[in-house]
């Protein structure tokens, strides 16, 4: 009985631990990168290039799916994209932010450049 009491708690904390939500400053500072693709993605080609556009609206696509998959609510994740767009929205391209962002994501969420280099190579 002690086995079968000592597995089962083993099984449900790996279970638990895989499916685990993100952190809350994992979370802001995804949040911001979210921002930063969104806005870079308004961008025209004359201040970007196409290859750019592309990352910009494929990250942009990929955090908000992660967002969403990772416990945050459809309206959460979209106000608070919206807040940090605005704030940059106007603003040339920030190659360091974007650097740094891509950087944290891919550090942070295996798979991830992959996945947003197809999302991004879709949207035209």
């Amino acid at each position: 009985m002690k086995k079968l009491l000592t597995l089962s708690i083993f099984i449900i904390l790996s279970f638990s631990s895989s499916n685990a939500k993100i952190n809350e400053s994992d979370k802001e500072k995804l949040i911001k990168c979210l921002g930063l693709y969104a806005a870079h993605s308004f961008l025209t080609q004359d201040k970007l290039s196409l290859a750019k556009i592309e990352h910009s609206l494929g990250g942009k696509k990929f955090l908000t799916m992660y967002l969403l998959e990772n416990g945050m609510s459809e309206d959460e994740v979209n106000k608070k994209m919206v807040e940090i767009t605005d704030e940059i929205y106007g603003q040339p391209f920030d190659e360091k932010g974007s650097k740094n962002c891509d950087v944290y994501v891919y550090n942070l969420i295996p798979g991830s450049k992959e996945k947003i280099d197809v999302l991004g190579s879709n949207q035209y």
